[in-house]
Formats: C-alpha cells, sequence, structure tokens
C-alpha cells in the first residue's frame, strides 16, 4: 500500500513539474517577445489601426444594425512581418471584434434601415418581370419577393420568402436552391410566422412608384432600403438609381445592408 502511494505522490511531482516548466518557458518566451522593437511598436500602435465595433439602435419596434470592428493581433502581426524585421501596416493581422447591442440578439425587432457607415442602400422588388429583367440586364443587385408560383431557381437576384400559406414550402426551394439569407419583410400576414422562424423582420417606409419619385430623389441617404412597387415605370426607377451613384452610395443586396460585418 505504501509502495502505490508513494508512485502516486511521485507522479503528481513530475505532472507538477512539467506543468511548471511550461508555465516557466511560455513566461520567458513572452517576456523575450514583449522586449522585441518590433512587437513594442506594433503593441504602440494598435489602437490607431483598431476599429472599434458599433453597437445596433432600438427605437421602439425597431432596430439599426450596429457594425463589427477589427482589434489588431499583436502577436500574430508580429509574425507575420518578424521576416521584415521593419513595421509595415500592410501585414498586420486582425481578430474581429463584436457589438454589445446587435440585430442578432434583437430579432423580434424591424430592422428599418442599414448602417449609415456602409455608405450603400438596398433595393426590395415586388414581383414584376420587366423591373426585374432591368436589374438583372444591368447588373443591380436586389432583393426580390417570390412565393411558391414565382420562385425561380435560376434567377441571380437574392430571393426572400413572402409566403405565407406556403411558407415551409418556399423554404425548402431556397434552401435547395438558393443561399437563403433568412429575411422576411414583413407585413399584417407574415410578421408570425417570420418570427416564429426565427427571420431578420425587416420593413420600410421608402416606397418607390410613379407617385413618389420626387420625394424619394430629394431624400435619399445612406442605409436606406428603399421597397419598390410592381408597375413603377423603369426611367422613374433609373431616375432614383441616378440620383443614389451621384451621391456616390453602393447598390446591395438586403442581406449585405443589414449586416454587421464590415
Amino acid at each position: 500500500m505504501g509502495e502505490v502511494n508513494l508512485k502516486i505522490f511521485r507522479n503528481i511531482g513530475l505532472l507538477a513539474i512539467v506543468a511548471f516548466s511550461f508555465f516557466y518557458t511560455e513566461k520567458i518566451a513572452n517576456f523575450v517577445l514583449e522586449s522585441n522593437d518590433l512587437y513594442k511598436t506594433i503593441n504602440e500602435v494598435k489602437d490607431e489601426y483598431s476599429i472599434e465595433s458599433i453597437n445596433a439602435v432600438i427605437d421602439g419596434d425597431y432596430i439599426i444594425p450596429g457594425l463589427n470592428g477589427l482589434e489588431v493581433n499583436i502577436k500574430d502581426s508580429y509574425f507575420n512581418m518578424k521576416d521584415l524585421n521593419v513595421f509595415n501596416e500592410y501585414y498586420l493581422l486582425y481578430d474581429a471584434t463584436y457589438p454589445s447591442i446587435s440585430i442578432n440578439d434583437y430579432k423580434d425587432k424591424i430592422i428599418n434601415k442599414g448602417n449609415n457607415k456602409k455608405h450603400s442602400i438596398a433595393f426590395i422588388l415586388e414581383y414584376d418581370e420587366n423591373i426585374i429583367n432591368y436589374f438583372i440586364n444591368n447588373n443591380i443587385s436586389a432583393s426580390l419577393l417570390v412565393d411558391t408560383n414565382t420562385f425561380d431557381k435560376n434567377i441571380t437576384l437574392e430571393q426572400l420568402n413572402n409566403e405565407t400559406k406556403k411558407f415551409d414550402d418556399l423554404e425548402t426551394l431556397i434552401n435547395r436552391y438558393h443561399e437563403n439569407v433568412n429575411i422576411c419583410y414583413v407585413n399584417d400576414n407574415n410578421y408570425e410566422i417570420c418570427k416564429e422562424n426565427n427571420k431578420y423582420l425587416v420593413k420600410t417606409d421608402n416606397i418607390i412608384n410613379n407617385n413618389t419619385i420626387l420625394t424619394i430623389k430629394n431624400n435619399i441617404e445612406s442605409g436606406n432600403i428603399y421597397y419598390i412597387n410592381k408597375n413603377t415605370d423603369i426611367k422613374n426607377i433609373q431616375l432614383i438609381i441616378n440620383s443614389i451613384l451621384y451621391k456616390d452610395l453602393d447598390i446591395v443586396k438586403l442581406s449585405e445592408l443589414i449586416s454587421e460585418d464590415i
């Protein structure tokens, strides 16, 4: 019995020595690393090159997405430029940081705008073949509302589930043939089913039709989401698009606009 206990204590002692040895070696390695001039330089300038995350903004039932940030990884950056032995900002490596208030934690809120720091806008289209063809033929990004009758596996536009009675059937089709971005443009008929399916809920007051062109044109802002009614004249849509481009804003898919990735 005594020999068994002795072996146990001996093994515990050996493990303790090994653990201490690893700990001590790591401490020495970190001390040497942190004493390096290049490492010190990266550490000194890291805040200058890092980008802080931005919290989402909640206003009652609505929310505007935040933005992820970037934080310089000092150690990885050092090893990435070690062979150069001189600081070069192009060799900096980053870790993502995330907002403490995010759309991912508030999916019961309705997104009514994208973050304006993205310098982008997005279009949502009612189903209209002329408008769809205009966007596709001119390589302009947009998100299209579809149901089981209008879903097209070959279409290049982002497609959003706009079903109510056959919501699950359309989900199956989108999952099979397209990337499902899990966004619903909400209305009185689909709010509950979209919420139950953990979708991002989106709605906008920026409705484009033949009667609202001038109002929309004079109030274009980064982050805006524009809903285009079917039967809107193509010339009127072109006018809006030209005004957006004149303001040097990008036209992106809805999923890209509301994403908190930078």
